[in-house]
């Protein structure tokens, strides 16, 4: 039997407009405003990297295993990443989001002239050996239960949300990138003590300058191709409701990120022998 309370009760687990909502389309400048702003927030409120361990400052044999091992393990979601967009370009009827996911997956999967021809996964992989990960370790480590656990989340929005939300999920990481150049959140709150990126994962482990591509390769990728995402966006969620599910889809995207980055770090410090047993993730 039912009645008006009972017949009210709803998942949380997915994405469904208030109905109190106003229905009211956002402009597309306000929308763009808002889903940047939705990113630099859910970085803000979810803080991404720790301290550099000062074993990793002290050592330069410790610092290249803990951040080969890091960057070993990035590889499980750049590996994804071209699924979750075809997931997104199968449903998706507009040839010209359909492009420009094609021409992002043509850099992860099959060449980037901006990387000498190397696929970005490529990358990942020449970065690590200069860390001293062979290609054989990195292939042969197995993803932990929150990496899989987070991989299979992102699979799932990219399947389950309207093409425009799952777009918003997962194309819609590589306008992190966008957010800092815009001021919506300075480049060392979302990365940290590694805000200098390369040239200090350089400096700590005693290799040369230039020897690592993907960080430098990446802010500017993610510029590019986040700037098409918020352009595909801004044309195409023109109804409050899939303006707002984007805003849901990348908060909850970005949020999952920052588990699997967090993982990352733990399985570098277990690595280098510091204690890693616990995965703060709030």
């Amino acid at each position: 039997m039912t009645d008006a309370q009972t017949d009210v009760i709803t998942t949380k687990t997915f994405f469904r407009l208030p109905p109190e909502s106003d229905a009211t389309p956002l402009s597309p400048d306000e929308f763009e405003h808002r889903f940047l702003q939705a990113q630099a927030d859910t970085v803000r409120a979810f803080p991404n990297h720790p301290l550099i361990p000062d074993e990793v400052r002290d050592d330069q044999e410790k610092a290249r295993r803990y951040f080969g091992v890091w960057q070993m393990n990035h590889s499980f979601f750049a590996k994804m990443f071209p699924s979750y967009l075809m997931n997104i370009a199968a449903k998706c009827p507009y040839q010209d989001v359909r492009r420009e996911i094609l021409h992002d997956c043509w850099d992860e999967e099959v060449s980037d002239p901006d990387a000498d021809g190397m696929c970005h996964i490529e990358v990942l992989y020449y970065d690590s050996r200069q860390l001293g990960i062979t290609r054989e370790e990195a292939e042969a480590f197995e993803p932990t239960p929150v990496f899989m656990a987070c991989m299979h989340a992102l699979d799932n929005l990219s399947r389950t949300l309207s093409w425009q939300g799952g777009y918003a999920a997962v194309g819609g990481l590589e306008s992190i990138r966008v957010a800092v150049k815009r001021g919506y959140l300075d480049k060392g709150e979302f990365e940290g003590p590694w805000a200098a990126s390369a040239n200090t994962v350089e400096k700590l482990c005693g290799i040369p300058h230039g020897s690592l591509m993907n960080a430098g390769l990446h802010q500017a990728k993610d510029q590019l191709h986040g700037g098409g995402v918020l352009d595909i966006l801004k044309k195409y969620a023109t109804t409050r409701e899939i303006q707002e599910e984007s805003f849901w889809a990348i908060r909850t995207a970005r949020s999952f990120r920052v588990i699997t980055t967090r993982e990352q770090i733990r399985l570098a410090r277990a690595a280098i022998g510091l204690p890693a047993d616990e995965l703060v993730v709030t």
